[in-house]
């Protein structure tokens, strides 16, 4: 059985997988704090209604939007870290990324607080200094 920490966030990139907002919202707290590598705006998408926002940007810049998801675990401060690739394809270009990135999740009541996202570079900077 998967730790509920870790259940979580992979719940939430799973419904990003699926464009299942709904299912997104389920385990996001009323005041979350989104931060996306790949969002179109660069900014936080706070509280139900940005992630509804952030749903709709995803859909208006991607054709497809997916999570590959490589390892979700809980740390030992409370908060859960989820290690990931985004593939996108743009919606006009056809352009195809792929982005590996890591969110530290900080979790309150079982629901989705606030991330930080940390990209590729930063991860292989950090385990540089291991």
């Amino acid at each position: 059985m998967t730790e509920p920490r870790a259940e979580t966030v992979l719940r939430f990139a799973n419904a990003i997988s699926r464009g299942d907002l709904d299912s997104a919202l389920e385990v996001c707290h009323p005041d979350i704090e989104f931060l996306s590598v790949l969002a179109v705006s660069g900014r936080a998408y706070v509280g139900h209604a940005g992630i509804r926002q952030y749903f709709q940007d995803v859909a208006s810049a991607w054709a497809e939007w997916r999570v590959e998801v490589h390892r979700a675990a809980p740390l030992s401060d409370g908060r859960a870290v989820i290690v990931m690739t985004m593939h996108v394809r743009g919606k006009e270009s056809g352009a195809i990324l792929a982005e590996r990135t890591a969110h530290i999740w900080t979790i309150e009541d079982g629901l989705l607080l606030r991330n930080e996202p940390i990209r590729r570079a930063e991860m292989e900077l950090l385990d540089q200094g291991s």
